[in-house]
């Protein structure tokens, strides 16, 4: 008879964590959605900002109708997404720090050398970013530069 209500009381105490893990998992995708929202990842990483708040608007629903298991994924789903698109927001808040330093390296020789033509601006322009992005080409045609 003791392990009968030692079970039963287990099982109470296991259905009552799926309200509260889904519930802690909802919240946290919430917080991921408004963090990714403040460094503007609505428009710069709309795909995955907006799949972020469709699996949070899910999540509340299937917890809604007792599905604390498929609310708890959705939610993780939607923290995972927010996450990305608050990591490719930034990386492009830092990219167009990057553009504006080139701009203003392009400015600084437009003033200094004006016997600088606009192609040879707009080669070394396409050498720093594809530098920037990691995909370095060698080019045989580098003497035109200097």
């Amino acid at each position: 008879m003791k392990y009968i209500f030692l079970i039963i009381s287990l099982l109470f105490l296991m259905v009552g964590c799926g309200p509260v893990k889904s519930t802690m998992e909802i919240n946290k995708a919430e917080v991921e959605i408004r963090m990714a929202y403040r460094v503007q990842a609505s428009k710069k990483a709309p795909y995955e900002f907006y799949k972020a708040k469709a699996y949070l608007y899910k999540a509340k629903d299937e917890r809604s109708y007792s599905d604390f298991k498929e609310a708890s994924l959705f939610a993780q789903k939607a923290v995972a997404l927010a996450k990305k698109a608050k990591l490719i927001a930034e990386k492009d808040q830092s990219g167009l720090l990057e553009e504006n330093n080139i701009k203003l390296e392009r400015d600084a020789l437009d003033n200094r050398d004006e016997s600088v033509d606009v192609e040879t601006l707009n080669k070394v322009d396409k050498q720093k970013l594809e530098n920037k992005k990691g995909e370095v080409k060698v080019d045989s045609s580098s003497d035109d530069l200097d």
